[in-house]
């Protein structure tokens, strides 16, 4: 009897051990994503890029090169004004040197829904298998937000801008500050 008395005891003992811990529960909330000055930059040039383009592939691509001087709707709003001349050589490189007054001109997408005020130049050359396109403004004004589901910033400036657009990575400055990707 005692025998069993001692293996009910530690049966009890064992029971207890194992019903009674329980795992912690993390209160800690999920990390947001952090998107520093470098990474709202970047996310602003690359809405200007994709603006740039949306202008060019609606109103310059497949017009014949030449001296250009156009106003046009932004993407989503506001106004662009083009002036400046574009080339296309035989090799199949497009040359542009182009200026963008742009008034309100406004352009949303996945990581960025922003408006740009200004001038701006386009200058560079690109083709099928090369891209080398400088943006600079010495005052170029954007507003709106940038990131995307739980890391929407808001963004603003009203400074210099050099964007340097390459085939495989663009770099530049926003307000004196350094980005790329």
């Amino acid at each position: 009897m005692k025998k069993n008395f001692i293996y009910l005891l530690i049966s009890f003992a064992i029971a207890f051990v194992l019903f009674s811990c329980k795992e912690e529960e993390n209160t800690t909330a999920p990390q947001v994503p952090v998107c520093d000055t470098a990474c709202q930059d970047a996310h602003t040039a690359y809405g200007f890029i994709q603006v740039f383009w949306y202008i060019w592939n609606q109103n310059i691509a497949g017009q014949p090169v030449g001296t250009k001087d156009f106003t046009v709707p932004g993407p989503q709003g506001g106004t662009v004004h083009v002036t400046g001349t574009t080339d296309y050589a035989s090799n199949g490189v497009n040359t542009l040197h182009l200026v963008l007054q742009m008034t309100a001109c406004k352009g949303m997408g996945e990581k960025y829904n922003l408006t740009f005020k200004g001038s701006i130049t386009a200058d560079g050359t690109f083709s099928l298998i090369h891209k080398a396109i400088t943006y600079a403004s010495p005052i170029f004004g954007y507003t709106g937000t940038v990131g995307k589901d739980n890391w929407v910033t808001d963004v603003s400036g009203n400074c210099g801008v050099n964007i340097n657009d390459a085939f495989t990575s663009v770099s530049g400055t926003i307000c004196g500050r350094e980005f790329a990707y």
